[in-house]
């Protein structure tokens, strides 16, 4: 074997051995990853959760009259008591959702507050509760319930609207398929065709804010100040426009489309409320733990092509380097990871890239002069890893053209080397000099 291939399979054994301080690196940012989660969750249980509104439902107790025969053959009529849920026939909810910022040691968590406002219309009363079996109502007894996930993060809520009364809203729902939520106790006179509704709702959250569109027909209409929403649920908006500043989304969705009746008995065939809502999450695009962690996984690929770039002018001039000045190159090039990590707690994650990239390239280069004491191969390898640290700046910044950019950095390094070993079978490389 030459001493051209024994430097070749001591190089690639160099890069696969930079894994190790690479996963030590990868180590620290999920450490730091858990301690940012820990922060949003101790915010989130002191401002609000995330939060998803079900409702409103009317729910009336009905009565199942039946009839047995005793062991002395007589009939004895007895009767049951049930729930009857019913769905708005329309339901409209307009929500304005605004962003701020809590600090939790070094870490700064995004939240909201939303301002609702719901209105809607339940028709068919009677055509609706009476069903089967369950032939009479017990209007004293009706409620009004609202599903809230995280109910201490209310801040206001104005009385109901219903119809030309105004009902205040109380603490729980008193239903145990809905145990968290608040309700409305209901006039007895509420037996009519068509009863009209409206509130204004004013509540707290972390991460992600939704509403299932209970209604036969339902229409949400969202606005906020978060540039950048990820929509999420079953249904997705009609129509959407994000901003810089913010965004608006809007939604209509006919009964048809989501899995869920106009009315049932409680405790047979409850539906899963949960499954169909239209929801949106604050995505934050520059979380720097998600960041450098992909940059951690192209890690390897820039320690290859930063060796390939010092192979290829040893192939080209008379400049031989030490193995173990590979290792402490590579070392240096793991060390930007973490220096990258701990910068981006403190600043934005451009500024510290930029530092960090000045810092380690900085170092590089005093290394590589103090080595080769060759200016122009100096500046080239100041440029190449520049070039490079920008390359992955543009992986890691543009994730939808990651796999176009990093296919082109292996093109160019592939056609690097080949020019560098065009004429390898006229050229001798010896050992570099003690």
């Amino acid at each position: 074997m030459n001493q051209l291939s024994i430097r070749f399979l001591v190089v690639g054994a160099l890069v696969l051995g930079m894994l190790i301080p690479l996963v030590f690196v990868g180590g620290v940012a999920d450490e730091r990853q858990r301690y940012y989660n820990q922060a949003v969750q101790a915010i989130a249980g002191s401002w609000g959760g995330d939060q998803t509104i079900i409702g409103p439902l009317l729910v009336v107790p009905v009565l199942e009259h039946y009839t047995v025969k005793s062991d002395d053959g007589d009939t004895v009529e007895h009767q049951r008591r049930h729930h009857r849920v019913v769905v708005p026939e329309t339901l409209t909810v307009v929500a304005s959702l605004a962003h701020q910022f809590r600090r939790r040691a070094i870490y700064e968590v995004p939240v909201y507050e939303v301002n609702m406002t719901v209105s809607g219309e339940f028709t068919g009363l009677e055509n609706t509760l009476l069903i089967g079996r369950y032939d009479e109502l017990v209007w004293k007894d009706a409620t009004l319930v609202l599903g809230i996930q995280d109910t201490h993060a209310i801040s206001e809520a104005s009385p109901l609207t219903w119809n030309a009364a105004e009902l205040p809203f109380k603490a729980g729902t008193g239903q145990s398929w809905l145990e968290v939520g608040v309700h409305v106790e209901l006039p007895d006179n509420i037996a009519t065709d068509s009863v009209k509704f409206e509130f204004e709702l004013k509540i707290k959250g972390t991460n992600s804010f939704g509403v299932v569109p209970v209604g036969s027909k339902s229409s949400l209409k969202m606005s906020s100040t978060w540039p950048h929403p990820s929509f999420q649920g079953q249904f997705l908006p009609d129509q959407h426009e994000v901003r810089e500043d913010g965004f608006d989304a809007s939604w209509s969705i006919h009964e048809l489309a989501r899995n869920l009746p106009a009315s049932w008995i409680v405790g047979i065939r409850d539906p899963n409320l949960y499954a169909t809502q239209a929801s949106v999450v604050l995505h934050n695009p520059v979380s720097q733990y998600h960041v450098i962690e992909r940059g951690i996984k192209y890690g390897v690929l820039f320690i290859a092509l930063t060796y390939l770039t010092f192979v290829c002018f040893e192939l080209t001039t008379p400049i031989r380097f030490h193995y173990v000045q590979y290792g402490v190159v590579g070392l240096s090039l793991t060390l930007f990871y973490m220096t990258l990590l701990s910068l981006s707690e403190h600043m934005s994650f451009v500024l510290a890239y930029g530092l960090a990239t000045a810092l380690l390239t900085g170092l590089l280069s005093w290394y590589v002069h103090s080595m080769a004491h060759s200016k122009s191969l100096t500046i080239s390898i100041t440029v190449i890893v520049l070039s490079l640290y920008l390359v992955l700046y543009t992986l890691l910044k543009l994730a939808a053209f990651a796999l176009l950019a990093g296919t082109s950095v292996l093109l160019i390094g592939l056609t690097a080397l080949m020019y560098a070993t065009r004429g390898l079978s006229e050229q001798v490389v010896d050992d570099p000099p003690p």
